[in-house]
């Protein structure tokens, strides 16, 4: 671990010193209309951190004349910035674009053991240089970050967008024999190797991500970004071309040794499923014998709790897209960790039986919901609603068999 955070922070001082070298001659090239420019797309495979799970885009502009070979990338960020976290959360977050060496884009996945396919793109002399001169554009300090947005604005529109910007004919995508996945089918596919990250984005993203992706105005991944481009024609006055050549691979992946860990064995759905029978275990041994556990409730009301804090942030207050209509609020609170105190007190066990009453018809009525809403929500978290759901009936119970 050690040597990784070595390895990064090396990467990390190689690449804002290539930004600065590269930067210098960008502006110092002397280009004509003479020189000829090849502009091709790279697509770099995920990684194993959070933030590598999708992938990343890169341009690629080679000017064999004035040695300038250099790849322009959105979505940077830097964890050192102030309150990263919190503005991330907040959806607040500025990402930027950044130029690097050829080779130190490659020597940068490398390390990282991801994969790298380059698409060339057959665009004309005259769209390569429009491009070109729009990328140096955005390279200024003061066009160089942007809101970031992680369906709508990242590091895989914001390529599409500028080259299509920059053509002189209009692009042509055919979508007939394709079928468009959701953005959620997408994330899984991203997140398959790490069931706990795709569950807790189940829990925080709402129904627009069910939705099917647009293309091609919204790709949202690099490699749909990718798939876009090589599949596209181009109409230039009424001549109907190919986009772009065939896509091949500059850079394996390096296999990496898979560990297996406790969180890879116990996914969400075997947890939640042992949580389940363990609470039907405790709750039948209650009603039995008429006596409330405690110390199941509070554990129980403090994890949905805290969780709910996350959840309404989310929903009240983050600028980020598909969280602010997220069914999951109907059962994800912070109202659990209000009822902890009364757990506790036996002069508010009316509250405590009210409190109980209305979970179990808002529980029952998240399940109708589920049911018919445009919101996939998992099977880890119908089974935690049904856990809430039995402690909900069994308080219930308990308290109608002791009259």
């Amino acid at each position: 671990m050690k040597m990784q955070k070595i390895i990064y922070t090396f990467v990390a001082v190689m690449f804002f010193m290539n930004v600065t070298v590269s930067k210098a001659s960008l502006f110092n090239t002397g280009l004509t209309d003479t020189d000829t420019i090849s502009v091709s797309l790279l697509t770099a495979s995920q990684g194993k951190q959070i933030y590598e799970k999708f992938g990343h885009t890169g341009i690629r502009i080679h000017i064999p004349s004035k040695k300038f070979d250099g790849v322009y990338h959105y979505g940077l960020f830097s964890f050192e910035e102030p309150h990263f976290e919190y503005r991330f959360v907040k959806g607040e977050t500025d990402y930027m674009i950044g130029l690097m060496h050829y080779h130190d884009f490659l020597t940068m996945y490398a390390i990282r053991g991801s994969s790298v396919r380059e698409l060339p793109l057959l665009l004309t002399q005259e769209e390569a240089h429009n491009l070109y001169e729009a990328l140096m554009i955005n390279m200024l300090p003061e066009n160089q970050t942007y809101r970031y947005s992680f369906l709508y604005d990242n590091c895989a529109t914001r390529p599409l967008e500028i080259i299509k910007r920059n053509l002189t004919g209009t692009l042509i995508v055919d979508t007939t024999n394709i079928e468009l996945p959701t953005c959620r089918n997408l994330i899984h596919e991203c997140t398959t190797q790490d069931k706990w990250l795709t569950f807790g984005l189940d829990l925080i993203l709402d129904g627009e991500v069910d939705k099917q992706i647009l293309l091609p105005d919204k790709p949202f991944l690099p490699h749909i970004t990718e798939h876009i481009f090589a599949t596209a024609k181009i109409d230039r006055g009424g001549v109907v071309e190919r986009i772009a050549t065939t896509p091949k691979e500059v850079l394996a992946a390096r296999e990496s040794e898979n560990k297996t860990s406790i969180l890879d064995i116990v996914t969400p759905n075997i947890f939640a499923f042992g949580v389940l029978i363990a609470v039907l275990i405790i709750s039948i041994f209650e009603y039995k014998r008429m006596k409330h556990s405690r110390i199941t409730d509070t554990i129980l009301f403090a994890i949905f709790g805290i969780l709910g804090i996350l959840v309404y942030f989310l929903l009240l207050f983050s600028e980020h897209p598909a969280v602010s209509a997220n069914i999951n609020a109907m059962w994800i609170h912070p109202i659990w960790l209000v009822a902890i105190p009364f757990i506790w007190v036996r002069k508010y066990q009316k509250f405590l039986n009210c409190y109980h009453f209305i979970n179990f018809a808002l529980l029952l009525l998240y399940l109708i919901v589920v049911a018919f809403a445009m919101q996939e929500v998992g099977a880890a978290a119908i089974l935690l609603v049904v856990v809430l759901l039995i402690r909900s009936i069994t308080y219930i119970a308990v308290e109608q068999k002791r009259k």
